[in-house]
């Protein structure tokens, strides 16, 4: 890393302001020739004006702050120039800094340089462009809570619990005495089994992660004409999908985002679930189901005034298992039809008249309730991992396996350490203690230059 780097870490365009940052050996004399600094007291802002470096004219008046070396988010000197947001100003500074030596950033490279002088882990460097990629709240919560090095430490801490088990086994090698008896023998396989148990939890998290990039899906379901595009329009205040009395108006489906207290959703409208009499229902029809295994929550529509149609239970309820199902009885300003022993039993259930802006608000608070259940607000209660970690976690956790097969057999402790050292060594490159650089470049690649 001998290489001084140079981005504009602020987006390209016409603003008012643009940052500049800097990030090398070659900071300190760049402070004292181009902005007469050549003794600038770290984290102090300064009023400068930045002169070019061969023909010594004011390019701008900036505001200049100085990261000493051990003490800035690289580990490495760093300059932070804000300049006025005019790109001219900002390529002609840019130029005459790659005059003096420096050279433009790849993407991630300031990241990947803290990474590598010890100052933020991999799983923290990661929570960096989740941070700036998050489009929800609850997004946002997850990723600042990694940049914290909450993930790092439930790491650590299965790397400790490895660790002990270790020193055990070594022990009983080492020193006869010590030999694991039956009693010690079961503690080591339940330690085992905690361990495993964990990851797999973790491994499964990452489904979550996947989720929660994504606007999550709630889809309104339901037989023709219960009110679904009605309750739709309601929610979003605004008129999207066609309202009518006759059955089945809706044949596609219709979608559009929105947030839900910290949550991102698409809400999706979808058609009526009937048996099809044309080609063209039936795809539709066919749609409406294929989004009810995607969806996050279902949000099952009927028309409380008319007898529940035993067809709708037929083509549905086999999707509806296992699902997050929110039972909407609707137009309650008509008189009920009689009850059913159709209906579904559903455990969240609403009635409610799509027109009243108070029940649109009660069910809102439902499927918000349901929504903090599926993914906590609080990350410390359900830590999530990414895609990466969940292919390194499942290798860990096949070692795991293995050693708690060994160590039920007769086979020596000596196979069983073999195994605890292997899951190490993916739990080493989950937080970038053991990796290489091609793996690096890959990860810091996807990075937005200037970070």
């Amino acid at each position: 890393m001998t290489d001084t780097i140079i981005a504009q870490s602020t987006p390209s365009g016409q603003s008012a302001l643009a940052l500049l940052r800097i990030s090398g050996t070659l900071c300190p004399q760049i402070a004292a020739e181009a902005l007469a600094l050549p003794y600038p007291t770290p984290r102090t802002s300064y009023l400068r004006d930045y002169l070019d470096g061969e023909s010594h004219e004011m390019l701008d008046q900036v505001l200049v702050v100085f990261f000493e070396e051990g003490n800035s988010f690289t580990g490495e000197p760093t300059l932070e120039i804000s300049c006025h947001g005019n790109e001219l100003i900002v390529a002609k500074i840019i130029q005459d800094l790659i005059r003096r030596g420096c050279r433009i950033a790849l993407p991630g490279e300031f990241s990947k340089r803290a990474f590598l002088s010890g100052r933020i882990d991999l799983t923290q460097a990661e929570s960096i462009a989740e941070l700036i990629s998050a489009k929800s709240e609850a997004e946002l919560k997850i990723a600042r809570f990694n940049l914290k090095g909450m993930l790092s430490r439930r790491f650590a801490d299965l790397q400790d619990a490895i660790l002990d088990l270790q020193a055990k086994l070594e022990a009983s090698i080492d020193f006869p005495e010590d030999d694991i008896d039956e009693e010690k023998k079961d503690n080591l396989l339940l330690s085992l089994d905690s361990i495993l148990t964990e990851i797999n939890r973790m491994i499964s998290s990452s489904t979550k992660k996947t989720t929660l990039s994504n606007a999550l899906k709630v889809v309104l379901t339901g037989s023709p004409n219960a009110g679904k595009s009605t309750l739709f329009n309601g929610i979003l205040g605004q008129h999207r999908a066609i309202v009518s009395d006759s059955p089945g108006t809706t044949r596609d489906y219709i979608s559009k985002e929105l947030t839900i207290g910290e949550f991102r959703v698409e809400l999706i409208d979808c058609a009526g679930i009937r048996k099809a009499e044309t080609d063209t229902e039936k795809q539709g029809v066919d749609m409406s189901l294929k989004l009810l295994d995607e969806a996050s929550i279902i949000l099952l529509v009927v028309d409380r005034s008319v007898p529940y149609p035993t067809e709708l239970n037929e083509m549905i309820i086999d999707r509806l298992r296992d699902k997050n199902v929110i039972l909407i009885e609707n137009k309650a300003d008509l008189p009920p039809a009689p009850a059913s022993r159709d209906n579904p039993e559903i455990q969240d259930n609403i009635t409610l008249c799509a027109h009243d802006e108070s029940d649109l608000s009660r069910l809102s608070d439902q499927v918000l309730n349901l929504l903090s259940n599926i993914y906590p607000e609080d990350p410390s209660k359900d830590l999530i991992v990414n895609e990466r970690h969940s292919a390194l976690l499942k290798h860990a956790a096949a070692h795991i396996m293995e050693a708690l097969q060994r160590l039920s057999s007769t086979d020596g402790h000596e196979f069983v350490l073999q195994e605890l050292n292997l899951s190490r060594e993916y739990l080493d490159e989950i937080i970038g203690l053991k990796t290489n650089e091609d793996v690096l470049d890959k990860l810091f690649g996807q990075f937005c230059i200037g970070k």
